[in-house]
């Protein structure tokens, strides 16, 4: 069963970013996050994707053994929090997505009945006549 009505390859499509949290020692995980979160404006994401960043940055100016201790449980937490989040993000992107469906349709309409000089009206207005 899929996450949202477009279907399991649109999801699988749009979780692409998931490959940045499997990077080695999460030297890419931030950038997922930052990613989901700047795509469905998200700023929680964000913030971890920034928060993220700079445990990253912080472990790996660390010498050897210490930042091994703070990068690997880093890279297990992102793993585990970018399968977390993957749901919600993919319900966003696709009411993000169907708002802007929504909006290019209605410039489009907007445009073509002033293009075509035709009556604003509802689909409820228009009657369609039988032919005797």
């Amino acid at each position: 069963m899929g996450i949202t009505k477009r279907g399991a390859a649109w999801e699988w499509l749009h979780s692409w970013w998931m490959l940045f949290i499997f990077m080695p020692f999460a030297i890419t995980s931030f950038f997922a996050f930052l990613f989901i979160g700047i795509k469905v404006r998200n700023r929680k994401w964000i913030m971890y994707g920034i928060i993220y960043f700079f445990i990253f940055a912080f472990g790996f100016v660390l010498p050897d053994l210490p930042g091994v201790f703070i990068v690997v449980p880093l890279w297990a937490v992102t793993i585990i929090h970018g399968f977390k989040v993957r749901p919600l993000y993919l319900i966003q992107l696709d009411v993000y997505k169907d708002h802007v469906e929504a909006r290019a349709f209605a410039e489009a309409r907007s445009e073509a009945e002033s293009r075509f000089h035709a009556p604003k009206q509802s689909i409820q207005d228009i009657h369609i006549r039988k032919e005797q």
